[in-house]
């Protein structure tokens, strides 16, 4: 996370707090993330939550950091991320634009909530407190482009991952109606 502690910012808050969910049907190894730099390698982390059925979809992981400097100074950020899919092993990237001003602020912090779901969906949200669905804020969205090379069968690294066996019984069969389409191959 130390890659994402960026300096200072010309926004109103001075910290982010980054929170990292998904859908219960596609739990993700985050492999690379970055907000107004280039994409760079993470810690890999599994991350996994039910962002499509509660309120607030902050239940994953999270940090505390420093907000962003505004790169350009265009009261946006760009937000990228790269992560494998854990149900198919697909490996996916996605980069979206998020207007610094559609952030909510808590307790003198921007929330930025960063969201996987199945087939590549990338979402970057920003919930108010609370638990009602009017308290979902979505700033961006897309499907995120198709990564083969970074394709990883993950299945065979429970050691490296001991989260894994509780992921399998938590996780979900991913529903016949998504975002984002499969992908051709």
């Amino acid at each position: 996370m130390a890659a994402l502690v960026l300096g200072s910012t010309f926004a109103a808050a001075n910290s982010l707090t980054l929170t990292f969910g998904s859908h219960r049907s596609s739990p993700v190894l985050l492999t690379h993330f970055s907000i107004e730099s280039s994409l760079a390698p993470t810690p890999e982390m599994v991350i996994i939550s039910a962002a499509e059925e509660k309120v607030p979809r902050t239940n994953g992981a999270s940090a505390a950091i420093n907000a962003p400097r505004d790169v350009g100074g265009d009261r946006r950020w760009k937000v990228a991320a790269q992560w494998i899919e854990l149900q198919t092993s697909r490996a996916y990237r996605s980069e979206v634009s998020i207007p610094i001003s559609g952030l909510t602020e808590a307790y003198g912090a921007y929330e930025l909530n960063v969201i996987f779901g199945p087939h590549g969906l990338f979402l970057i949200g920003s919930d108010r407190i609370g638990n009602q669905p009017e308290d979902r804020v979505d700033l961006a969205m897309n499907c995120g482009q198709r990564v083969p090379s970074a394709d990883r069968n993950w299945g065979s690294n429970i050691g490296r991952y001991p989260e894994l066996p509780v992921v399998l019984k938590y996780m979900r069969p991913v529903p016949s109606r998504t975002d984002c389409a499969p992908p051709a191959e």
